[in-house]
């Protein structure tokens, strides 16, 4: 059999059916049987990278090369494998290259514009977005690049001005479609971007990611029943869109409809359980949600169906040591030292398991290793303090000086008692779940969906602006040193990766944690809950430099901060901060944020 365009266009339309592992299958029989076939490799990258290899796909893509294929689009594939590594400069350098092969290739200026986003690189990326859609205005793929760019850069009011205009142009683009409602959403507008979604349900009703999109919007304006429902036959039509399982176990669990979250996943895992994708994705999920025991037993249930995968070891490995089988953990990871010793999650949870098992100076080598990977790697830093700490390295002063990098300080508009009230009165309408998120910190309480300061309210507009003014006010006074991995990073500029708001009550509290996607983290205390005679020692307060309770390691904490209504906290990410219970039901509401440097 030749493996002509006929033969491969077949091969993709079953990969777009669905049928990851069919397609899988065909195209490895095709260049098996074509080795110097180039147009196969390159659809096997693609294929590969579907199926969710992307190192299989990069060797596949550079085999397609080495057979002779030098186009655009061939190096537009390989970028976007190699950005799904997290090798960004040469996904930078790939994608120049396919813009130096056809300048009008389109699909390469976008992708690297959204790779220049996702670094933070967000004036770069608009900039290049805004020439490309002068260039090409009937171009929608530009366009709604940068609506996308707009997003990222808090401004959805603009983005839904783009979007709009996309669909002015082009009304059927489903792209626009799907993404004008998440839009009106991050604006603060459910009402209308549910509105937008029911217009548009008899043409996008079949679309995956516009039946996730429009549960977000029912969800938003108080119908989580439907939204449940829609989830569901989301599911059960389009079993392959792995983003509906996750929001319809979010929604089971946060919103309490329903009362197994997993059951979807299990649903299709019976269906097809030779397909790893599916077990790595309900993996992930099992572990933001910390379902430890069911980790255990999924990833067993997999390795039976699939037959042995590093991941599915490494998910095993992290179980064990949560549920503090720390022993069968550590001899986990030692067998996934060749496979798996040069990646950070691995080492930051290998770090992890060894502090539990009292091996501070194995945890140090392991998050040494860790943050000479990624500089910015913000669990990498933390474990390495707690093993500092715990040989009494003074090292752990020079990573985190909690005199110097948590500061405490008032916001003065909130000082006037109606502004404080105005925002206190608008959050307490934002929260509408009935229980915390399962992968986040909080106890006892619920937090806001979206992006906080993306909202158009009045309230939330000026504290925006507030806290921008006094985040940049605190990194100006930061020290000044190239060697620090804090203070290195300090450009002077920021910008929010993520803000949101939570209430807790009746003995509510933040376990220890840390904020991944930020350099700077902060907590800002609108609603203090009163003393109360039950309370235990610094009941309600925030708490620095305490590891988490699980680790075993009965540090108590560094640095201890009263909550003081309208003052906002300040530290870097990557210090361990957590809450205190507090007892007599009262309430506490208070806002966060993470910000990276722009």
């Amino acid at each position: 059999m030749r493996y002509g365009p006929q033969q491969l266009a077949t091969i993709h339309a079953r990969m777009v059916r669905g049928d990851i592992a069919g397609a899988l299958a065909d195209i490895d029989a095709a260049v098996t049987a074509e080795p110097g076939n180039a147009a196969a490799w390159h659809l096997a990258g693609v294929v590969r990278r579907k199926a969710g290899d992307p190192e299989a796909a990069v060797r596949a893509f550079d085999t397609a090369i080495a057979c002779g294929l030098a186009n655009a689009e061939i190096e537009n594939s390989r970028g976007l494998s190699l950005q799904d590594l997290g090798r960004t400069d040469e996904a930078l350098a790939a994608f120049e290259r396919a813009r130096e092969h056809d300048p009008a290739y389109v699909p390469a200026s976008v992708n690297q514009a959204r790779l220049l986003a996702e670094l933070g690189r967000l004036d770069e990326a608009s900039a290049m977005l805004e020439a490309l859609v002068a260039a090409n205005p009937g171009s929608s793929l530009a366009r709604n690049a940068l609506a996308a760019t707009m997003r990222d850069m808090g401004e959805p009011e603009r983005a839904v001005a783009v979007y709009r205009e996309t669909l002015a142009r082009d009304p059927a683009n489903s792209v626009a479609t799907v993404r004008l409602g998440q839009a009106l959403r991050d604006a603060g507008e459910p009402g209308a971007a549910l509105e937008h979604y029911r217009h548009a349900a008899g043409r996008m009703g079949a679309s995956p990611e516009f039946a996730e999109s429009m549960a977000g919007a029912l969800v938003d304006n108080g119908r989580a029943d439907e939204a449940r429902a829609l989830l569901e036959r989301l599911t059960a039509g389009s079993p392959a869109y792995f983003a509906g399982h996750r929001a319809l176990a979010r929604l089971t669990r946060e919103y309490g409809v329903g009362d197994d979250p997993w059951r979807s996943y299990r649903s299709i895992a019976g269906q097809w359980p030779g397909e790893p994708s599916i077990w790595l994705d309900w993996l992930a999920q099992l572990v933001s949600f910390r379902d430890y025991d069911d980790v255990r037993q999924v990833a067993a249930d997999a390795r039976a169906a699939v037959g042995e995968r590093a991941e599915f070891a490494l998910y095993q490995a992290i179980a064990d040591g949560e549920l503090g089988n720390t022993a069968e953990a550590e001899a986990r990871f030692a067998a996934l030292e060749d496979a798996m010793g040069e990646t950070g999650p691995y080492l930051t949870a290998r770090a992890r398991v060894a502090l539990r098992r009292g091996e501070p100076a194995q945890a140090e080598s392991l998050a040494t290793r860790a943050t000479a990977i990624d500089r910015a790697d913000v669990f990498g830093w933390a474990y390495l303090g707690l093993a500092w700490r715990l040989q009494d390295d003074p090292r752990e002063f020079w990573l985190h000086d909690y005199a110097v990098q948590a500061r405490q300080v008032p916001l003065p508009h909130l000082e006037d008692p109606d502004a404080l009230a105005e925002l206190v009165e608008t959050l307490r309408g934002l929260h509408r779940a009935q229980h915390h998120p399962p992968d986040q910190s909080l106890r006892n309480g619920t937090q806001t969906q979206g992006a906080l300061f993306a909202r158009k309210e009045h309230s939330i507009r000026l504290l925006r602006d507030a806290v921008l003014a006094r985040q940049e006010e605190y990194a100006r006074d930061l020290p000044q040193d190239e060697a620090h991995p804090f203070y290195a990073r300090n450009t002077g500029k920021l910008r929010f990766t993520g803000s949101w708001s939570v209430r807790l009550h009746g003995e509510g509290f933040h376990i220890s944690h840390l904020h991944q996607a930020g350099w700077i983290s902060s907590a800002l205390h609108l609603v203090v809950p009163p003393a109360c005679a039950e309370d235990i020692e610094h009941a309600g307060k925030l708490v620095l430099g305490a590891p988490p309770a699980e680790l075993g390691l009965d540090l108590p904490p560094r640095r201890v901060i009263e909550p003081v209504a309208g003052a906002l906290v300040l530290f870097p990410s990557s210090m361990w901060h957590g809450t205190v219970p507090f007892r007599g039901g009262a309430e506490r509401l208070t806002v966060a944020f993470d910000s990276v440097p722009a």
